[in-house]
């Protein structure tokens, strides 16, 4: 490094120009280590493209289309403001290989129609398709890198052939869609709900993407544009009820998400009252794993067997009771083990002070050791019964966790029940 800085440093940068088709065929020689399928990469068309004009539907003044795969009619054409996965592959006019391709680079090819993030051309073309759809198009200059081109690369006025694949769309929100209402309007449904209809479409969208915090937000503020508005009838309330259903369901997969089970479970609380204690599969399945997540195995297992009448054939809902009754189990047999050592010192009658104090010793050495094995662990939380433990243990217990960075306290959901759970180190 010394030398670097003193000496500095020499590079050589070869200036010669490189064949395009070299650099092509060297990166395909990459690639093919990788498993690309090279036939995949061919050209459906070499010849001119004025002869697959002549196979081809005209969509718009610049873009001829003909279609090789049908798409799935009832999910619709690719929206203006959605988030689309494809494949594709671009050739210029009368050759074989492709001067750009997804496959290339051996994943999809995601973009925001509407955005300008991609050519003008390949946008359209895209919003022309369905999903499933496989189509070729044939795309003017106009739409690409208009009369100039970029040389040697890209000539002037060059249209191109452009093999495309939709894998999937999602509707994307505007996040800033509730900033815009003028605050008189703030409390008319009519105004408000289509806004909420968006900032949840872009919660959907951060959550897709793993962008979980943001999913939140954008869910509870159309959660509290909701809540403030006034309804004209009895349609505006059911309409209003059943996106508040819909955000409450997707906040619990997004806290569940986040490891914040509890309050995921409070969500719940709001989906049972707005559907009359009714809740759909969904919102019972997440009720499930965040009762799972504070270790009420039994809870959660009533929860996914509710959730389960609803979808028999649903198998991750099977999946996840199997898991439950086997985390039961081991929980059972774990506790059972842990306790009886630590209750494994007898107590005698009558009992003198010494005694009690090398009783109260032991006591609190196997306390100690317990609590050192389960901060060990990667368990978050362990529940305790209550009755086994006598006054004296139980604040000897809470002490030595509190020293240890552990909580003891009364579970919230069973009276009988101790939860003794670590605590985060800020």
């Amino acid at each position: 490094f010394r030398e670097l800085i003193v000496a500095g440093a020499h590079f050589e940068v070869h200036t010669a120009n490189n064949d395009y088709a070299v650099e092509y065929d060297d990166g395909m020689d990459e690639e093919s280590e990788n498993g690309v399928d090279h036939e995949a990469l061919i050209s459906p068309w070499t010849r001119s493209f004025d002869e697959l004009r002549q196979f081809m539907t005209p969509i718009s003044e610049h873009i001829y289309k003909r279609i090789m795969r049908a798409g799935i009619k009832e999910q619709g054409l690719v929206p203006d403001k959605a988030r689309v996965a494809l494949r594709y592959s671009a050739y210029w006019e009368g050759e074989e290989a492709p001067f750009d391709s997804s496959l290339l680079r051996g994943s999809n090819f995601e973009f925001e129609t509407g955005k300008g993030n991609v050519l003008e051309g390949l946008d359209a073309a895209v919003r022309s398709m369905q999903v499933y759809e496989q189509a070729e198009f044939i795309i003017s200059y106009h739409l690409l890198f208009h009369e100039l081109g970029c040389p040697p690369r890209i000539k002037p006025k060059a249209d191109a052939l452009f093999k495309v694949e939709v894998i999937s769309f999602t509707p994307v929100g505007d996040g800033n869609s509730l900033e815009d209402i003028a605050p008189e309007d703030r409390n008319k449904f009519a105004i408000v709900y289509p806004r909420a209809q968006d900032m949840h479409l872009h919660g959907k969208d951060c959550a897709k993407r793993g962008s979980y915090r943001p999913a939140v937000n954008a869910f509870e503020r159309a959660i509290d544009s909701l809540n403030y508005c006034r309804m004209a009838d009895e349609k505006d309330e059911a309409k209003q009820t059943q996106l508040l259903i819909t955000l409450y369901t997707n906040l619990m997969f997004c806290f569940n998400k986040l490891n914040q089970a509890g309050k995921a479970c409070i969500m719940m609380k709001a989906v049972r009252r707005l559907t009359n204690n009714k809740p759909s599969c969904k919102a019972l399945f997440q009720e499930g794993r965040a009762l799972a997540a504070l270790g009420d195995y039994e809870h959660a297992r009533k929860v996914f067997v509710q959730a389960q009448a609803k979808q028999p054939n649903n198998k991750e809902i099977s999946a996840e009771i199997i898991n439950i009754e086997q985390r039961v189990s081991k929980y059972k047999k774990e506790m059972r083990e842990i306790w009886q050592r630590a209750m494994s010192v007898k107590q005698e009658e009558p009992q003198s002070k010494q005694n009690t104090d090398i009783e109260d010793h032991q006591y609190k050495h196997k306390f100690e050791a317990q609590l050192e094995t389960f901060g060990k662990s990667n368990a978050q939380t362990i529940n305790i019964s209550r009755t086994i433990l006598s006054d004296k243990e139980f604040e000897t217990l809470r002490l030595l966790a509190t020293k240890q960075n552990m909580k003891l306290s009364l579970s919230p959901l069973d009276v009988d029940q101790l939860m003794l759970s670590k605590l985060k180190i800020k």
